[in-house]
């Protein structure tokens, strides 16, 4: 049975979950937990003798999980390590949001009996800072966490109609005038590191006096350039992978796609992985290994974390993990 911890936010939700499927669901398993809390001589609601889990019990416990499963897939999703982009947080907070809200639109036979108040406390909170809309609707404009989702190849700008469809054009000349400013710049630099040879063949061709009637003035190539980026940018399709690859971005100025996707999806810093640092630690250094030297100590967890990468390169017998 899975236990609730106050620092880990899903506990609760975890443990209801696994207490629904192993014995709600299972009627041998059910009697056997309601004899214990019989011979406890636990109470129920009206305070009268317990006589365990009943029907009632089982569909508040449904409703609890059917409601906290959307954030508790929100908090797993920010909680990775793996494809960890700052482009992630509106789209996954804004997936919870429409499930909550379906949730407390429902009718009929969808309709919630007893966690209605738990919706939307969930969504809304007078009075205070809690609820989604409290919490989080400041984020929906801050135009920084809008630049990475809509430069997310998971994303991009077709999920703004849910996102925040009051932005999606203000988004769209912000990613399409930052990207001109990139090529100009790239390009000014390559101008300027040409060699000599190049310099050379410039001036030949600018010795030719018909040049200045077939060159392009600035503006027109100015024009040109933001025609292309709209156009790449509107043909953009999201990419279902999970593993983000340079080949999903759009091919005409792909490094320049790159550059700006990494300079608005670059991920805060987390503490988790301190933390489980610190709980591996506490796994290698058990009463039995009390004498270990610092050398080894740090050997032994460097090598319990980074067991994973000898998993995937040789092929590791059972049992190894417990070793270290």
């Amino acid at each position: 049975m899975l236990l609730t911890l106050p620092n880990r936010w899903n506990s609760l939700y975890d443990a209801c979950s696994v207490l629904l499927q192993r014995v709600m669901d299972d009627d041998a398993r059910l009697e056997a937990v309601n004899e214990v809390l019989r011979n406890e001589g636990g109470t129920n609601r009206n305070r009268t003798s317990y006589y365990g889990f009943d029907d009632q019990d089982k569909q508040v416990l449904q409703e609890y999980c059917k409601v906290m499963k959307p954030l508790a897939n929100c908090l797993d999703r920010l909680q990775t390590e793996e494809n960890a982009y700052l482009g992630v947080l509106l789209p996954t907070l804004t997936l919870m949001r429409v499930a909550l809200e379906r949730m407390e639109e429902a009718r009929g036979d969808q309709a919630l009996t007893y966690a209605k108040p738990l919706v939307r406390a969930l969504l809304r909170q007078e009075g205070n800072k809690g609820g989604f809309n409290n919490r989080f609707s400041a984020m929906f404009k801050d135009l920084d966490l809008l630049m990475a989702s809509a430069l997310h190849p998971n994303y991009g700008m077709t999920t703004f109609n849910s996102v925040a469809p009051n932005m999606k054009e203000e988004i769209f000349q912000r990613i399409v005038k930052e990207m001109k400013a990139l090529i100009r710049q790239e390009t000014e630099e390559r101008d300027n590191s040409q060699d000599m040879e190049a310099m050379e063949e410039h001036e030949e061709v600018s010795a030719d006096p018909f040049a200045e009637l077939c060159d392009t003035t600035q503006a027109d190539q100015e024009d040109d350039l933001e025609e292309d980026i709209k156009k790449e940018l509107l043909a953009w399709k999201r990419s279902k992978e999970a593993t983000l690859k340079k080949s999903h971005f759009p091919a005409k100025y792909r490094d320049q796609w790159v550059t700006l996707f990494i300079k608005y999806n670059t991920g805060i810093p987390s503490s988790a992985a301190v933390e489980r640092l610190f709980s591996t630690a506490g796994d290698v250094l058990r009463p039995k290994r009390a004498c270990l030297s610092e050398d080894n100590f740090e050997y032994l967890v460097f090598l319990k974390g980074n067991l994973h990468l000898l998993k995937q390169k040789f092929k590791v017998p059972r049992g190894v993990d417990e070793m270290f």
